[in-house]
């Protein structure tokens, strides 16, 4: 047997050219493949940024109109002097304090009667049932509703004028 001399390399395999080159070529291949999933992982990310920051204004947006419509289903609509009162209480009234609108109420004569918080709405109430007030809601009576806003859209006031 003959043996051949062999150089040692401290430990490490000796490879041909052909070899180092195939496997520079897949590790370069792989680094690429790795910047490009990054790349789409980073505008995915940004994507889903701006899709989530739309879908929360459409829902504040939405969430302002559901707080708004029990306000707003009166705007132009005839109603009733009992529903007038109701509206008054359901707004101001115990449960729920001081609106942050105020209601005007309209009689024929012109004198309006202004409610913004609890104590104004009871008086209003007191009259009524009394009847005999010309500012006085009679339950029968019709009444318009007209619903303003302020120049950013807010609801100022209320108002229920008689027909």
């Amino acid at each position: 047997m003959i043996r051949r001399n062999r150089k040692r390399c401290f430990g490490l395999i000796r490879r041909n050219r052909f070899e180092v080159v195939g496997h520079s070529l897949v590790f370069a291949a792989g680094v690429i493949v790795a910047v490009v999933f990054v790349s789409i992982m980073i505008m995915e990310f940004e994507n889903a940024r701006k899709l989530s920051d739309a879908v929360n204004g459409n829902m504040i947006e939405l969430a302002a109109a559901v707080k708004d419509s029990g306000v707003t289903m009166y705007d132009g609509v005839k109603v009733l002097g009992a529903d007038v009162l109701n509206f008054g209480k359901k707004y101001f009234g115990a449960a729920s304090g001081q609106g942050s609108f105020v209601m005007r109420v309209t009689a024929d004569s012109g004198q309006s009667v202004v409610v913004s918080d609890k104590e104004e709405l009871l008086e209003l109430v007191r009259i009524s049932a009394l009847g005999s007030d010309p500012g006085a809601v009679g339950p029968t009576d019709e009444y318009l509703g007209t619903v303003i806003r302020n120049d950013n859209g807010i609801i100022t006031e209320v108002s229920f004028s008689k027909v």
